[in-house]
């Protein structure tokens, strides 16, 4: 049966809009700081050239205090939001610049020109609601305030050109915030379908954690000079994997790893641990910022928590290596890998079911060979 409840249908299409905004929200402050960067330099220009023809022009003379105050506000702006770290805030940036441009292109039109119809003010009502990515009753809302505002002055200093000011604006206003909108569902659904595209790249179908390949692209980001680097790494090895393969057939063992996914997934919530499916039964977790004795902990705990897990009556129960190398300088993390996995051997080969713990020997870095383990 069809749910003819209108409020139901704003209400999720709402919720959809607010979860695709959450899940992209890096790709539209990108995009955000690209439009401020855009618009504040060519602004700057823009002024900069209006003030090259105030010589050849009686009616921009009387403007040039607000020519000169708009361009230096455009270039600040530009080279404010510059750096990374303030790109983060290129929405608020927007807001502010777009700010005073309607407040510039107001006094233009009802102080500096209160003779003439708005013109300038027009395009700003135009461009500003499809120039940024934010939430469309936010936006909304932001464009008809500067809407009322002009309208406000206009019928108090300018009374005989208020009307058609009015109905000029507020025709390009609703045009504008239409388009905007609708550009705005356009770009997420755009980011929500690349988002989805690079997760089933990264992910492993069978256990639905990270897969060899982003583990590898993981390993080669952390060479960069200013990424994160994680305090150990940890080899999980899950014991006698190949038996209950063997007895009770690939699709149980299949869905035996979904099972060691799911309980991984959860594990991930509580602590700082990215998981990856490193081919087979073995699993690599890269941890970050902890100390020896929390590594100790939070592994004993994995331990625990995959051997308190029941699958189908029969008792599952993991091997894990780590190697711990803490703040020092790895130029290669495949090596620290491969040291978590010999504790791991070494845990397998004392009984499994078992943690071992190991320091990470830099010296080792360039005489170790890598072992690339297959599913």
């Amino acid at each position: 049966m069809t749910d003819k409840n209108p409020l139901r249908g704003i209400f999720n299409r709402n919720r959809t809009f607010t979860l695709r905004l959450a899940a992209n929200n890096d790709e539209v402050n990108s995009y955000n700081a690209k439009i401020l960067s855009a618009i504040s330099l060519i602004g700057g220009v823009l002024m900069s050239l209006l003030l090259v023809s105030v010589p050849y022009s009686e009616t921009k003379q009387a403007a040039v205090p607000l020519y000169i105050v708009t361009a230096i506000l455009c270039f600040a702006v530009y080279f404010i939001f510059k750096p990374s770290a303030m790109k983060k805030h290129a929405l608020i940036g927007l807001y502010a610049y777009f700010s005073s441009l309607f407040a510039s292109a107001i006094y233009l039109s009802v102080i500096h020109s209160p003779h003439m119809r708005a013109t300038i003010l027009i395009g700003v009502f135009c461009i500003v609601p499809v120039s940024l990515l934010d939430r469309p009753l936010r936006l909304n809302s932001f464009v008809f305030f500067w809407l009322l505002i002009h309208t406000i002055f206009a019928f108090r200093l300018k009374p005989q050109y208020a009307l058609d000011d009015t109905v000029n604006i507020l025709l390009f206003a609703i045009l504008g915030c239409y388009i905007g909108n609708k550009m705005i569902w356009i770009h997420l659904d755009n980011y929500e379908a690349q988002r989805q595209l690079t997760v089933e790249k990264e992910t492993d179908v069978l256990t639905g954690i990270f897969n060899r390949r982003k583990l590898f692209e993981t390993l080669a980001l952390l060479e960069t000079t200013h990424s994160r680097k994680p305090s150990a790494v940890f080899m999980i090895d899950i014991d006698h994997f190949k038996d209950f393969n063997d007895s009770y057939g690939h699709a149980a063992g299949d869905d035996y790893l979904r099972r060691c996914g799911e309980v991984f997934r959860k594990f991930s919530e509580d602590y700082d641990l990215n998981f990856y499916r490193y081919g087979g039964e073995e699993f690599v977790a890269l941890a970050y910022g902890y100390t020896e004795k929390e590594l100790l902990y939070i592994a004993e705990e994995l331990r625990l928590t995959v051997e308190n897990t029941d699958y189908k009556g029969h008792g599952m129960t993991v091997s894990i290596g780590v190697a711990y190398s803490g703040d020092e300088e790895v130029r290669n993390y495949e090596h620290v890998i491969d040291q978590a996995d010999q504790a791991a051997y070494e845990a397998k080969h004392r009984g499994r079911n078992q943690i071992r713990f190991t320091h990470y020997d830099a010296r080792q870095q360039d005489t170790l060979a890598v072992s690339h383990k297959h599913a």
